[in-house]
């Protein structure tokens, strides 16, 4: 069993074997799989690049280094930029605040081990938790700002819905995961659930839980740079104003100015993160 054929080398013939650890049909279904990803992905290029793309249009290299030239940051603008960069900063912080408080209710009813009614209250804390994760946005602030007027409390109520389906999703994952000793010595003594839940569940949960808000919070400080080109206020609504009015290189000083902001809070993000998850000790390095 095995043998195909026989092959001749010099005046000697070998049989030729299959290899035992992967028979032929598994390797042409691979590579015939393989194959396959391979013309899709080349298709789909070819639309993009080919079929949809006005290289024509787009200009030379020339042109594309002279317009990239004109967005060059114009040092005059920073002070005007230093408040809207400021609301940024209070708006990604407020509701990653509101989305904190909201999302620690669903994530206690999404855990298996802590929902009241299941599977009725768990269903709910899962829709909710799919519904925040897949509206954008843009989606969330168009329909407060419509319904609240321009301003940064749109800008927060949208980063708040916007960010209650990963805070509850990844706790209620830790939850289900906590150790279980602590809570049956609890229940033991006749504790309630809610006195379990909140010295026999969060102790063990809370420094991880912290860690992926201050994540959130990293991640709103982007998504709030932007929401105020749809009227939910901070330094959007500049880049917004400037873009109409042409004015290209106070344009990049907003983009200068977002940088900067991002990168100190994500340097300062990433720095608590690894103070928490290491016990406060600070020496864990590589944590991200």
């Amino acid at each position: 069993k095995g043998m195909t054929e026989r092959t001749l080398v010099g005046p000697f013939t070998f049989p030729l074997k299959e290899n035992p650890l992967r028979e032929r049909r598994v390797i042409l279904r691979r590579y015939g799989g393989n194959f396959v990803c391979a013309v899709l992905l080349l298709l789909m290029g070819y639309h993009i690049f080919v079929v949809e793309t006005d290289w024509v249009r787009m200009g030379g290299i020339r042109e594309v280094i002279s317009t990239a030239a004109e967005f060059w940051p114009n040092p005059a603008f920073f002070p005007v930029i230093i408040d809207p960069l400021f609301e940024t900063l209070l708006i990604a912080f407020w509701g990653t605040v509101l989305a904190t408080v909201f999302a620690m209710p669903v994530a206690y009813i999404c855990a298996r081990n802590t929902t009241p009614l299941y599977p009725a209250t768990y269903l709910l804390g899962r829709a909710i938790i799919v519904f925040s994760r897949s509206t954008h946005e843009f989606i969330f602030a168009l329909i407060f700002v419509s319904a609240l007027g321009l301003g940064p409390l749109p800008g927060i109520l949208a980063l708040g819905f916007r960010s209650i389906g990963f805070i509850a999703k990844t706790t209620s994952e830790l939850i289900e995961n906590v150790n279980r000793d602590p809570i049956e010595a609890m229940e033991a003594t006749g504790a309630n659930k809610i006195i379990v839940f909140m010295f026999g569940v969060l102790p063990q949960i809370y420094p991880i839980v912290v860690g992926n808000v201050i994540f959130q919070l990293d991640i709103n400080l982007r998504r709030a740079s932007i929401l105020g080109m749809v009227g939910a206020g901070g330094i959007g609504y500049v880049f917004s104003e400037q873009m109409q009015a042409y004015e290209w290189n106070n344009a990049g000083t907003v983009v200068v100015g977002i940088a900067i902001m991002v990168i100190m809070g994500e340097a300062i993000s990433n720095r608590v993160r690894v103070r928490l998850i290491s016990g406060g000790s600070g020496d864990s390095k590589g944590i991200e």
